[in-house]
């Protein structure tokens, strides 16, 4: 039998409805499993998308090597995201599903804190406001980490919630692995344990989470301390590799944390924002757990940019949470009913634009449509830079035909201006896919000597994605 929510419950509410309200959080599951799922192949796969897929289909020699170069971070992503992507189903399901697996699991998980921590229906909004956020369901359809960080951020709460009710030794050492799970899918995701901390060592903020009054502050602080024992190995590659990899992060100011209700939200931010500051006023330390790491993922970007919405979407389910406790702190049913409609039909507009054909900041599917489609016998392709077959190649067919003269055959750097004007002799036809070749890409060697030889045609655009085709001027 689960134990009787601390907040007070409906008078009258006995144990036949506590042992019903058990199964509750299967519905918010199911609805977020349902959002996940909805138009999952609309969208092409886009250039992040597409490194997931290649490097998780890579030799583990190979993976070896990129990871030592460029995005050790993701590492245990790339791992997990493995059996996914040898599956033989659509790009857009197979390396797409984990994280629509990690949406439904962190809205079960949000309805079963919600149910712990204020009652079944407190759990069963939060669930269901989860599920229909609009932030939430856009990168449940994405190949990253970052939905797996939501889920795992929600089991680490669970067990910080069960630590300090009950600090056996079990407890203590499975809240540890999930933080140290929680930094190895994204460092940036640690942002959540100091809100964690205060709530175990100020005794204002617990006692609205626990009925006893353990002293766990020094267990939970030993079991960060060995989660973070775990990642120094991770924290000392991210440390060599931080400017390769998140070198376009740009400080935030006042404007971009102002938009960041509407990022998760679109026209339903009143809506759920409002409820959240309800519930706020009932269990104060959730609403710790939600803004605490927002405030300081903003804080350390003013010295050192971490900032983006994305790498802050742990604290959505967080969010969604303090607002099911506020919806459910309600006097009148019928209200948080009427509430959660009202949110659904704001949201909805969102959630359908996010599943269109080219909702991403990439269309790689049209790209290789079109080039399976004009490709000829004999042509050749030319990535500027090298990296850009890792942006682009998920949709495999017309890359795996064009002989690639952005690399030598065994060679790990891409070829000398004298290799490729060598390689291009006899040469009619050379794609060139690029970014905007700007003054950024003008001077590369490769771009140069093809400049020398070709004559480029029209450029097409597939979001960022740049399609040249170069042939000789006869």
């Amino acid at each position: 039998m689960t134990r009787a929510p601390v907040l007070p419950r409906p008078a009258g509410a006995g144990v036949a409805t506590r042992d019903a309200g058990r199964w509750w959080p299967v519905v918010p599951a199911a609805v977020a499993a349902a959002t996940g799922f909805w138009g999952l192949c609309g969208p092409s796969l886009w250039r992040d998308e597409s490194v997931s897929a290649l490097v998780a289909r890579m030799p583990f020699g190979e993976l070896r090597r990129f990871l030592a170069d460029l995005d050790a971070v993701h590492a245990l992503y790339y791992l997990l995201l493995r059996p996914f992507a040898a599956l033989p189903w659509p790009p857009e399901i197979a390396v797409r599903l984990p994280s629509v697996l990690a949406f439904t699991a962190a809205a079960l998980g949000v309805a079963a804190l919600g149910r712990r921590l204020a009652g079944t229906p407190a759990g069963l909004y939060a669930g269901l406001l989860y599920a229909l956020t609009p932030i939430a369901a856009r990168y449940a359809q994405e190949a990253r980490s970052y939905a797996l960080v939501s889920a795992v951020a929600v089991l680490a709460t669970w067990l910080l919630v069960k630590l300090l009710d009950r600090p056996g030794a079990a407890v203590c050492a499975a809240y540890g692995a999930s933080v140290a799970l929680l930094g190895w899918l994204h460092l940036y995701a640690l942002l959540l344990v100091p809100a964690h901390l205060l709530t175990a060592w100020l005794p204002a903020l617990r006692r609205r989470l626990t009925a006893n009054r353990p002293p766990v502050a020094v267990r939970s602080s030993v079991a960060v301390g060995a989660a973070g024992a775990a990642l120094v190995p991770l924290l000392l590659l991210a440390a060599g590799q931080r400017d390769a990899q998140v070198f376009w992060l740009r400080t935030p100011g006042w404007t971009e944390l102002a938009a960041f209700p509407g990022e998760v939200a679109g026209a339903g931010a009143v809506v759920l924002f409002a409820a959240a500051l309800w519930g706020a006023v009932r269990v104060p330390a959730v609403a710790v757990w939600a803004i605490l790491p927002v405030a300081l993922s903003f804080a350390i970007s003013q010295v050192q940019p971490v900032y983006h919405p994305r790498y802050v979407l742990f604290a959505v389910p967080l969010l969604a949470l303090l607002a099911g406790i506020g919806l459910a702190g309600v006097r009148w049913r019928a209200v948080p009913v009427a509430v959660l409609v009202l949110f659904a039909v704001l949201v909805f507009p969102a959630q359908a634009a996010m599943r269109q054909p080219a909702a991403r900041p990439d269309d790689l599917r049209t790209l290789a449509a079109t080039l399976a489609a004009e490709e000829r016998p004999g042509d050749r392709v030319l990535f500027v830079p090298q990296r850009f077959r890792l942006f682009v190649a998920v949709y495999g067919a017309p890359y795996d035909r064009l002989t690639d003269l952005t690399r030598a055959p065994g060679a790990p750097g891409p070829r000398t201006a004298a290799e490729l004007d060598a390689a291009l002799k006899g040469v009619d036809r050379v794609w060139v896919i690029s970014p905007r070749i700007g003054t950024k890409y003008a001077d590369d060697e490769r771009y140069r000597t093809l400049k020398r030889t070709l004559v480029p045609g029209q450029t097409r655009t597939y979001g960022s994605i740049h399609l040249t085709l170069w042939s000789r001027n006869n």
